[in-house]
């Protein structure tokens, strides 16, 4: 009888073993995928992401690496946005505002860093400047605008 308990309890570890080597594994699979993955415009995903991450190092990863993925599209599709002024490369120019405007408000506010928070609003407004025909890029710019006044940055 001990025996087959001792066996019953080596199994059931091993089971409990085996579900923690696949959580782990599912978890670093999905990682990989997200670091591949431009999330610029998806903004569910990026809402999700948030959420399931309450440590504020994996959110300012998130929206650090959305507003990385806005300013990818914006220099991809520069030449052929200033070519064609085709208005479906505008929608890049409002993900980009608001993926913007959270990773200077976390520089600003949560990391005290005015200065890369104006480097990266520096960046990012040369990145836009190609976009000015569309018909959203100069509400998109006041909104920096008022942010960098309002935050005192330069």
């Amino acid at each position: 009888m001990k025996v087959c308990l001792k066996i019953f309890a080596s199994l059931i570890s091993l089971l409990v073993l085996v579900g923690l080597g696949y959580g782990v594994y599912y978890h670093i699979s999905n990682s990989r995928k997200l670091d591949n993955l431009n999330i610029c415009q998806d903004d569910e995903l990026v809402v999700k992401l948030i959420e399931k991450n309450i440590n504020p190092f994996s959110k300012f990863k998130f929206i650090k690496k959305r507003n990385s993925d806005c300013n990818e599209l914006l220099k991809e599709n520069k030449n052929k946005a200033i070519n064609s002024q085709d208005e479906k490369y505008c929608s890049v120019l409002d993900s980009s505002t608001v993926s913007l405007l959270l990773v200077i408000n976390t520089y600003v506010n949560d990391m005290y860093d005015r200065e890369t928070a104006s480097k990266e609003l520096h960046n990012t407004a040369q990145l836009m400047t190609p976009y000015d025909y569309c018909p959203q890029y100069f509400d998109n710019m006041i909104k920096i605008i008022s942010v960098k006044k309002r935050l005192g940055l330069q």
